[in-house]
């Protein structure tokens, strides 16, 4: 090698697969305090496998800017490297555990908190007595988008159309919602038709009555109630249970409530009205999507009847 290209030379640098992970769940955090967390280390453990990792490299790759951490451009794709290898490590871990029929892994599945607490959860049973070779554990929030992008979710569950290059995105069932009061609260106030309502308190998951904008939306303008009585109350299922106390009419997904339709303890105020529907997905990382255990997971969840959601499937159900 001529002397002039030796002196610009630098040798290829050895990665250390330790600082890498450090550095990938660092990249995904951008807290020293939440990565040392999550890698169960501490936090100057951190610092010092991400200086050895800079050093090695003669660059740096996370920076502060206004009192923020940040990743570099060369942070950035090296974090984009970091996803491509240990994706195919986790491939490679799973082909391993199969060939020797050892336990599959473990799926971390998110769904939002009233329908991973009161249909999901219900429906998992056969998954986890058919596939005893893998294990489930779930996360039920409101948040989950955040979650599966920094790798705290495998697979999620969720009503929001998130249009992500990164993601694949697959229909599981529409959401069917209804208006709900008590038999005694309906009669005392009189309500046959939505501007009825505006005699009413109603529950709505917001101070300013958006939530009950998919409603409004299924009914005539000249017909639409004000809505001036608005109680802010932020769970379904803390509305559900102020209308079973009388409190109010309540506009909650249907398949919270079919007990209490059942019963009659709650009534479907407006039966007619077909409330605009939202679209449930199941998501996970592009990356990810090969992996056994999300395949045989995302096919149980498509198995599962549309019935369970609060009614037979309609026009559009995937």
């Amino acid at each position: 090698m001529p002397a002039s290209a030796a002196a610009g030379y630098n040798e290829a640098v050895a990665f250390d697969l330790y600082q890498l992970k450090t550095f990938f769940v660092l990249s995904k955090t951008l807290s020293f305090t939440e990565a040392a967390r999550k890698l169960f280390v501490t936090q100057p453990a951190v610092s010092h496998s991400l200086k050895k990792l800079e050093a090695g490299l003669g660059c740096d790759l996370v920076v502060k800017r206004g009192g923020k951490f940040a990743l570099t451009d060369n942070g950035r794709l090296l974090a984009s490297a970091c996803e491509d290898v240990f994706c195919l490590l986790e491939k490679a871990e799973e082909s391993i555990r199969r060939n020797n029929r050892d336990c599959l892994g473990c799926v971390r599945l998110g769904a939002t908190v009233e329908f991973g607490t009161s249909v999901l959860i219900r429906n998992m049973k056969d998954f986890l007595d058919r596939f005893a070779d893998i294990r489930v554990d779930f996360r039920f929030h409101h948040e989950l988008l955040p979650l599966l992008k920094s790798d705290e979710l495998d697979v999620m569950i969720d009503c929001h159309d998130h249009d992500q290059p990164w993601l694949v995105r697959e229909p599981l069932f529409r959401e069917q919602y209804v208006v709900v009061g008590t038999p005694d609260y309906i009669s005392r106030n009189r309500i046959r038709k939505p501007k009825d309502l505006d005699r009413a308190q109603v529950m709505s998951m917001d101070e300013d009555g958006a939530w009950w904008e998919r409603f409004l939306r299924a009914v005539p303008e000249d017909e639409r109630p004000a809505l001036g009585d608005l109680m802010s109350l932020n769970h379904i299922r803390g509305m559900i249970n102020a209308a079973l106390a009388g409190m109010g009419i309540a506009l909650v997904p249907k398949y919270c409530v079919p007990a209490e339709l059942r019963s009659g303890r709650l009534k479907d105020v407006f039966p007619k009205i077909a409330v605009h529907e939202d679209q449930f997905y199941i998501y996970q990382k592009k990356k990810k999507s090969g992996l056994q255990t999300h395949k045989l997971l995302v096919d149980y969840l498509k198995s599962i009847r549309p019935e369970e959601f609060g009614g037979p499937a309609r026009r559009g159900f995937s």
